[in-house]
């Protein structure tokens, strides 16, 4: 390993774990009532700020997505997710908002007039893509009632440890190991050991969350070990096929990184492999219906 990589995985440490400290102190407030709008605007910051990244690719590939209005109805739809879990009059509102964002975007190419198709096709996607799925973040957060047992908050920390961990997998064991590649045309980086090395690491840090829950009699998580198992796995799957789908867009659009944060890349580099993972748990909760 030169100097120069050695530096730059003390800074990704450094900024990662500045990142995480953060991460738990907002998860931790973020049922305190007087906090839950500053929570609320935290994870629309980071969406809007993932989906203007994602802008920036599309300009590069020649189109012309409607930036502001695309941004604006992202942190919306964040917002009334939010309520949606808060007030049962939201209940539809996420779906009004997505309404009438389909609505001025179509207004607003109306009166621009420049490849329509296209343009549209790309502001709508950033919305899919990022705003909706991530938005399930608020979701598990607040799925369940604050006098109740069970605590949504365990479930998103399960969600961003078993995530990131099978990021964090992948990446040493396939810099270790890895010799066969898994997707070239996409990332040249990525093999199948290190997939597989995720795959083991979701499988590992699920079962320790499952491990830990009934050790210190944890009723706020009533995750079974079978659950732990199938449910660890899917994250597994699920998170790296978020990596390779943002490598995708990345490539397509000739970017290595989605921006340039010190040592992380971008907020899209960091939020692809929850794009999938979150609302997979989302529906294991309401299917569950734990």
């Amino acid at each position: 390993m030169t100097l120069s990589n050695f530096s730059q995985l003390q800074q990704r440490i450094a900024i990662s774990t500045i990142g995480t400290l953060l991460t738990l102190t907002f998860l931790y407030f973020s049922q305190v009532d007087v906090f839950k709008p500053i929570f609320t605007l935290a994870i629309a910051a980071i969406i809007c700020t993932a989906m203007w990244e994602l802008y920036q690719i599309d300009r590069a590939k020649g189109l012309q997505p409607a930036l502001n209005i695309g941004l604006t109805f992202g942190a919306l739809y964040t917002f009334a997710v939010a309520l949606n879990t808060q007030y049962a009059a939201a209940e539809m509102l996420p779906e009004l908002i997505l309404l009438i964002a389909l609505i001025s975007f179509f207004l607003y190419y109306f009166l621009k007039g420049s490849s329509p198709l296209t343009n549209l096709s790309a502001t709508i996607f950033s919305i899919a893509y990022l705003a909706v799925p991530l938005s399930c973040m608020i979701r598990i957060t607040y799925f369940f009632s604050q006098s109740g047992a069970q605590d949504g908050r365990w479930w998103l920390f399960y969600l961003l440890f078993v995530t990131k961990m099978t990021d964090t997998g992948a990446f040493f064991i396939g810099k270790r190991f890895g010799k066969e590649k898994l997707a070239p045309y996409i990332s040249p980086k990525k093999t199948w050991e290190g997939a597989l090395g995720g795959f083991a690491a979701a499988l590992i840090s699920s079962l320790l969350m499952y491990v830990c829950a009934k050790t210190f009699g944890n009723e706020s998580f009533p995750i079974t070990l079978w659950q732990s198992l199938w449910l660890g796995a899917g994250i597994g799957i699920f998170a790296q096929f978020g990596d390779l789908s943002e490598s995708l867009l990345k490539r397509d659009g000739g970017f290595k990184d989605s921006n340039h944060l010190p040592g992380l890349g971008g907020m899209l580099d960091i939020l692809d492999s929850l794009v999938f993972s979150a609302p997979l748990v989302y529906i294991f909760l309401k299917i569950q219906g734990v």
